[in-house]
């Protein structure tokens, strides 16, 4: 529908105008009234009609002052003035000043129709035009910015033609698959109506954006953006390359961006990912990370659990890595805890260990934060059920420990590392509190599982020193005959059991 405004000083000729056209039909609606040249113009600027019809000769303005005081403040529609008066010179100034047509008064009502149809088409086809036009102009625009994305020597040329900035910065954005792709890439354009030298393109068919900042501040190109993914609420990721200093380097920055895009599915738990945010000191790959977090389940210490959970997939988070990668190596991780749940607390419930489905759903996810949040509470659950939480002191939290674990290499040092103590003032404390020095306590431990086992089974004496810890036969047997005043082989005969 056309709006259009009446302007006459005579409400009858408003009325006849109102009544004569059947405005409907011709596609337009009569949204306003004035009836003198001051109030026609305030209308106007107000309401911004697409069509005027108005008296030549009105108190205060006239219709051509009018027309013109509408046009210098910028007013686009048409305009048709009704006259009574036949001659030429107000036609002439009419038609300087744009106006569609000139009609005489008494007003001949299809004269008047066509001069609307005629004014309205005018319309319809300005409007076509300037779509075209604005249409081909984003196409170039976007052309030349991801001609600068893949380094194309024409548009380098071109870039640098319009003018250098200091610095140039590219961004990828992608969104999370819930259907709201439009709306956040209009989201995304609406954040930056504002602000001046952001250029935004779509870089791939699912929506993707490419964003390209001229002479902005690196920590500007940051806080912008962390602005921008806080305001989409989480739904996207955000990865920028390195600062360009010249247009031909803003394929680089592009690049960068795009590689860390690319392995969202390392990075997507940062939001918003650079490559300088993501250079710092990795994570030694020699830690055995699995036998850090059973340590910890054993003790049921969920806070230190989930610290060395939170060191593991900073591990990952290297540009080389992929998420094939990433996920075998968190299902390792889950088997080898595992296993070690296995041997040492086989007389569980089988509910309690990590199941074969929770391992195949983790193959299946698609965010290696999520990966390692569905991993924490699945341990921390197999340590509740396994080891249950308790209120006992540190040291007979460190003496159930050494029970659990008495034929593992045990070293007071090992065990200060897991308890968070000093390793001189865990040894003073354990003496306190055992009444015994901690390698006096381990020995008799496994002594004394030693002479269980040379009693009741038939395993070699060799076999028994390596099950209770005891990797050198000779240590073995020496220690033995320290505690129990024979060698292994005679207490075992003592039982009726040869070699």
């Amino acid at each position: 529908m056309f709006k259009v405004l009446l302007v006459d000083d005579e409400p009858n000729v408003r009325l006849g105008i109102k009544m004569m056209i059947p405005w409907e039909d011709i596609g337009c609606e009569i949204i306003g009234e004035a009836d003198d040249g001051d109030d026609g113009l305030s209308k106007i600027m107000l309401s911004r009609p697409d069509i005027v019809i108005a008296d030549i000769k009105m108190p205060g303005k006239t219709g051509i002052e009018m027309t013109e005081a509408a046009k210098a403040l910028g007013f686009k529609g048409k305009v048709i003035i009704l006259s009574g008066y036949s001659d030429f010179s107000y036609a002439k100034t009419a038609i300087s000043l744009g106006v569609e047509n000139f009609i005489l008064k008494p007003v001949d009502e299809d004269e008047l129709t066509e001069a609307v149809k005629a004014a309205g088409a005018k319309i319809l086809s300005e409007r076509e035009k300037s779509y075209q036009q604005e249409i081909g102009s984003e196409y170039l625009y976007e052309q030349q910015v991801k001609g600068l994305f893949a380094g194309d020597g024409v548009h380098i040329a071109d870039a640098v033609a319009a003018g250098a900035y200091s610095s140039y910065c590219a961004a990828v954005i992608g969104f999370d698959e819930d259907g709201e792709g439009g709306s956040s890439t209009e989201a995304v354009r609406r954040f930056f109506d504002n602000m001046k030298n952001v250029d935004i393109v779509s870089v791939d068919i699912s929506g993707v954006l490419g964003l390209l900042f001229k002479g902005w501040d690196r920590e500007d190109v940051k806080e912008s953006l962390i602005r921008l993914n806080e305001s989409l609420m989480g739904r996207a990721f955000i990865a920028y390359g390195g600062n360009a200093s010249c247009p031909a380097e803003i394929c680089r920055s592009y690049n960068e961006a795009k590689s860390i895009y690319a392995n969202r599915f390392i990075f997507r738990h940062c939001g918003v990912a650079a490559p300088d945010l993501l250079r710092s000191a990795r994570i030694d790959e020699n830690i055995d990370f699995a036998s850090q977090i059973y340590a910890y389940m054993e003790i049921n210490d969920i806070e230190k659990l989930s610290r060395t959970l939170d060191m593991f997939m900073e591990s990952m988070q290297t540009m080389d890595n992929t998420p094939e990668k990433a996920k075998i190596s968190c299902i390792t991780l889950i088997m080898d805890i595992r296993s070690k749940i296995v041997r040492s607390a086989s007389d569980k419930k089988p509910e309690a260990l990590i199941s074969d489905e929770f391992v195949s759903q983790i193959s299946c996810m698609t965010i290696l934060k999520d990966i390692i949040e569905e991993i924490r509470k699945c341990l921390i659950g197999v340590s509740d059920a396994c080891f249950s939480k308790t209120t006992k002191s540190n040291m007979e939290r460190v003496v159930q420990y050494i029970r659990a674990n008495y034929n593992r290499e045990l070293r007071l040092e090992m065990l200060a590392g897991i308890f968070g103590y000093n390793s001189a003032y865990l040894g003073k404390v354990f003496h306190q509190y055992t009444g015994e020095n901690f390698n006096n306590y381990l020995d008799e431990i496994r002594i004394s599982e030693a002479k269980r086992l040379l009693a009741e089974e038939d395993y070699k004496v060799y076999e028994v020193a390596e099950m209770v810890g005891y990797s050198n036969i000779n240590y073995f047997h020496n220690k033995f005959k320290k505690y129990v005043g024979t060698s292994p082989l005679s207490y075992k005969k003592s039982f009726g059991r040869d070699e």
